[in-house]
């Protein structure tokens, strides 16, 4: 029986779409513990950086090009600069924390955005 290629694409994306709310909602629920929520101030968006790089690396890895990380990182490390810039003119008291919170909080929206946009490109790429 063959299996096409973007039907395995598919399968993949969805599999890790649904291992990425499975961590979340971990997260959501190990926050309700009063303890866990004392000592580790970190919402659950904020480990999906990491794991979002290594989900655009493995759904991509499989086409013409190789991975999308090279080009990801270029541009997600790029916009940071732009954002940091901009940060610096419009707050002069910008603190080594806000920078770093403003940056992850980023890095989350643009690393989810650019997931989406691989997937969807592998997948009608294999069409």
């Amino acid at each position: 029986m063959h299996i096409s290629p973007w039907m395995t694409d598919t399968v993949t994306f969805i599999t890790q779409f649904l291992i990425l709310f499975a961590v979340a909602g971990f997260l959501v629920v190990l926050r309700k513990n009063q303890f866990f929520r004392s000592k580790v101030p970190i919402k659950p968006l904020d480990f999906w950086p990491p794991i979002l790089l290594y989900f655009i690396h493995e759904i991509s890895k499989k086409g013409l090009s190789g991975s999308f990380i090279p080009e990801v990182v270029i541009v997600w490390l790029g916009l940071t600069l732009i954002v940091l810039i901009w940060q610096i003119f419009a707050n002069p008291n910008l603190t080594y924390k806000k920078f770093f919170i403003t940056f992850w909080r980023f890095s989350d929206l643009f690393l989810f955005g650019c997931w989406i946009v691989v997937g969807i490109y592998v997948i009608f790429e294999s069409i």
